[in-house]
């Protein structure tokens, strides 16, 4: 009776021993998951506030406008477009051209 008794406790530890290691290892991994996804809110937190800025900034018409000319070379009606070349790209390109 004591050696049965024995087996089953012996059985039962084992049992429970299983069940804590792989407690203990599914929460290694949720910590794990868990880091990443806090590390993806603090990423989009930060691109949230990005562009709310930018949107605050664009919600003014003065600016909204000046980012439409520069980045889009955007001229009014009747309006002439002057675009400025820098010297210095101007004259690598000349010279590379006269060299051929």
């Amino acid at each position: 009776m004591k050696v049965v008794a024995i087996i089953i406790l012996s059985l039962a530890l084992i049992f429970v021993g299983t069940q804590i290691i792989s407690a203990i290892r599914q929460e290694h991994s949720l910590a794990g998951e868990f880091a990443d996804v806090s590390k993806g809110l603090e990423q989009a937190k930060t691109e949230e506030q990005s562009l709310s800025t930018e949107v605050n900034y664009l919600s003014n018409p003065v600016n909204f406008e000046k980012e439409l000319r520069g980045r889009f070379n955007y001229a009014k009606s009747g309006e002439t477009m002057l675009i400025i070349v820098s010297s210095s790209t101007s004259i690598g390109s000349a010279s590379s051209s006269d060299g051929e």
